[in-house]
């Protein structure tokens, strides 16, 4: 038994450095460096397959190296221990809006949000897979029952702001963007939004404001040239056409259908 007795803290030594560390793998994950989460992960599930949280970091650290297969696999195992995992449910949706099916997005992530109603990540995201299936009316339902759960997440406007702009609302499109700019004022894609939204309006001053901001960080921004160009037209026509002309020779499609304001 003497040499058992001496082998035996070797023995837990090695096992110990098998079995991975938790703490460890979230670390990995949240320092960017997957794959040592991976092994720590495969370590720790070697010894207990069914270890929910370690299962969730591992799914995580595959989706973050574009392994969405072996993800989805670990989610659907969380599933079977815990068949009412909003997060698994979600995660999964996540992957296949990143795989840009957003039929499977939104089943997974309807299912997520049915069991967490008030989660505002959910409720965002399903927002824009709405948004991306062209279901403008349902994308801002989800996104105003987002916002009545967390009236300060910026992100929330931001999309209602586009899917307002798709059924038409013009005032409720820039109202949306006026509200996102306070949480993001330098967002070129709001600013841009926000001024087409005022020119459809008539708002020719605040317009030209949005598309000038925009233009200074981004001068072959060729779509804000063109409405630009549309707010110039009055005051300065010369300079308008000359803008028209270049937006609509790098493709602007809305610059080209405009070129007729313009005389010969």
């Amino acid at each position: 038994m003497k040499p058992f007795v001496k082998l035996l803290p070797i023995l837990l030594l090695v096992a110990s450095s098998c079995m991975g560390d938790f703490d460890n793998a979230e670390t990995y994950l949240n320092s960017g460096q997957y794959e040592k989460a991976l092994r720590e992960t495969n370590r720790l599930l070697f010894f207990n397959n069914a270890d929910i949280r370690v299962l969730n970091l591992r799914a995580r650290s595959y989706t973050e190296l574009e392994q969405y297969e072996e993800a989805i696999r670990d989610y659907e195992h969380i599933l079977r221990w815990d068949p009412r995992n909003a997060l698994a449910y979600a995660s999964i949706g996540r992957i296949h809006w990143l795989q840009e099916n957003y039929d499977d997005a939104e089943y997974n992530l309807l299912r997520a949000v049915g069991l967490e109603p008030t989660n505002v990540p959910f409720l965002v995201l399903l927002g824009r897979v709405m948004i991306k299936k062209e279901n403008y009316e349902k994308a801002d339902e989800f996104l105003f029952l987002a916002r009545e759960v967390d009236p300060t997440e910026a992100s929330i406007y931001f999309y209602r702001g586009i899917a307002q702009a798709h059924l038409g609302d013009v005032l409720g499109t820039a109202a949306q963007f006026n509200t996102y700019l306070r949480y993001s004022p330098g967002d070129l894609t709001a600013h841009y939004n926000r001024g087409y939204a005022f020119l459809q309006m008539g708002f020719i001053e605040w317009a030209l404001g949005d598309f000038e901001f925009v233009l200074r960080a981004k001068p072959d921004h060729y779509e804000a040239l063109a409405r630009r160009a549309i707010c110039l037209m009055k005051d300065n026509p010369t300079q308008a056409c000359q803008d028209l002309r270049l937006a609509a020779s790098k493709g602007s499609k809305y610059a080209q259908a405009h070129l007729g304001d313009c005389k010969p």
